[in-house]
């Protein structure tokens, strides 16, 4: 059974606050198991209902708080639990009487509230604006059951050509928005939104092509690049010199904390679902070689915030502050009367997630490496969830070596950090941390 807190009187009730993080605040008022205030940034109040539909969470919202009395929200929670504990569900009565008719719109907006609440602000704020952006303008007005899959491909045909993959994403997320009407009986046909129904109208000839590789620095001109990169004095040049030893993401590097740093086992592990990585169910750990603990310990001299790369205000870096640095690097060799660093293939100016690249192609041309090696160390899927977790353990001393060799090859030398003067620190985050 939940546990009852002590009911909240209305004037207590009154007086709670959005708490100023995220976009709206939950608070239990009591009275009723489950009962909550929902108060948001922009100032609006409403009432919600946690409770249990046949062994599974279900919310539901019981309207607004200004116009609904905390005595008139308990009466309705407690007649809502009932229904719950018959295993009904009263937001289904409540449509049943209307026959089940909804507007795509509002099924938007009741996906957004009873389904999304779990996930990070970043990705709901995505499939708000989106959704609201480029098909509720079009579809919105339809009921559910109307919808076909023409209907779906004029939501994506004005963007198909220019925004590819933002199209894909919005198709994706309608298609999810449809089972989900399904499996809750406001329709009773599949998913308008399948690719395989949507693929002859917007791909007939079959020429939708996979996303490009991010343009890279050719592995040869790897070592020329990284002792360019070494010379410049910046926190943002040390993460971008961090990234290129490790191989991993832009975000796992950029959102890096120092908890996430075992100085003793030399290994960082970044964790699943964490801001700014792309893991979703693993964790995934990065052993640390000499010269990437060197390259630490020299910033954490100089930074004492939560983040390793933190940005202004303590914030993690942006990846426009390492694009920037990138691009600037490559247009000084231009200057020079050099052809900067391009990538081979197409011949684009190198960017930071092309470094992954980099790394992979010299373990090919470079190294006996098994290929499988490379690809666990720069996080790329391989296998089922139990292959990789035994594969992450049993071989972080071989990438280990792999890492170190990798150093190696960049031409990575010992380091030291130039003492810093007592003037206040600017916000550049200028970091000495000069070769020798």
């Amino acid at each position: 059974m939940p546990k009852l807190l002590t009911p909240l009187s209305a004037k207590a009730v009154a007086s709670l606050k959005h708490t100023g993080a995220g976009e709206k605040s939950r608070h239990s008022v009591g009275g009723v198991p489950g009962l909550f205030l929902v108060t948001y940034a922009s100032g609006a109040r409403c009432w919600l209902l946690r409770g249990t539909l046949n062994k599974r969470r279900k919310e539901i919202g019981l309207g607004s708080a200004f116009e609904l009395s905390l005595s008139e929200a308990r009466e309705k929670a407690r007649e809502y639990r009932r229904q719950l504990a018959d295993g009904i569900d009263p937001t289904f009565k409540e449509e049943t009487v209307e026959q089940m008719r909804i507007i795509f719109a509002k099924a938007v907006e009741q996906f957004f509230e009873t389904e999304l609440s779990e996930v990070k602000e970043k990705e709901r704020k995505a499939w708000i604006n989106t959704l609201r952006t480029y098909a509720v303008p079009i579809i919105g007005k339809l009921d559910v059951e109307n919808i076909s899959t023409l209907h779906v491909a004029d939501v994506l045909k004005p963007i198909w050509s220019t925004k590819r993959e933002l199209a894909k994403k919005i198709r994706v997320r309608l298609d999810k928005i449809f089972v989900w009407l399904k499996a809750t009986g406001y329709r009773e046909q599949d998913s308008p939104a399948k690719w395989v129904d949507l693929k002859p109208i917007l791909d007939p000839l079959g020429r939708d092509k996979k996303a490009a590789h991010r343009p890279a620095v050719a592995f040869v001109d790897a070592p020329r690049w990284f002792e360019l990169i070494r010379q410049k004095k910046s926190l943002s040049a040390r993460a971008l010199e961090f990234l290129c030893l490790t191989a991993v993401r832009s975000g796992d590097v950029r959102y890096m904390s120092w908890s996430e740093v075992d100085f003793d086992t030399r290994i960082w592990t970044i964790p699943p679902n964490r801001q700014g990585t792309k893991l979703k169910t693993r964790d995934h750990k990065v052993p640390l070689t000499e010269p990437m603990l060197e390259l630490l310990r020299a910033v954490k001299q100089e930074q004492n915030g939560e983040y390793v790369f933190a940005g202004l205000n303590g914030c993690p870096m942006s990846e426009n502050t390492i694009s920037k640095l990138m691009r600037e690097v490559h247009l000084e060799e231009i200057a020079a009367g050099r052809k900067g660093f391009l990538d081979q293939q197409t011949g684009k100016r190198a960017v930071p997630h092309g470094l992954r690249s980099t790394f992979r192609d010299w373990v090919a041309e470079c190294t006996n490496y098994p290929g499988e090696l490379a690809e666990i160390a720069i996080a790329h899927k391989q296998g089922s969830e139990t292959e990789l977790a035994y594969k992450r353990l049993s071989q972080v001393e071989k990438r280990r070596r792999m890492m170190s060799d990798w150093s190696n090859y960049l031409g990575h030398r010992p380091a030291k950090v130039s003492t810093r003067s007592n003037a206040p620190r600017q916000s550049t985050h200028s970091l000495h941390y000069d070769p020798v």
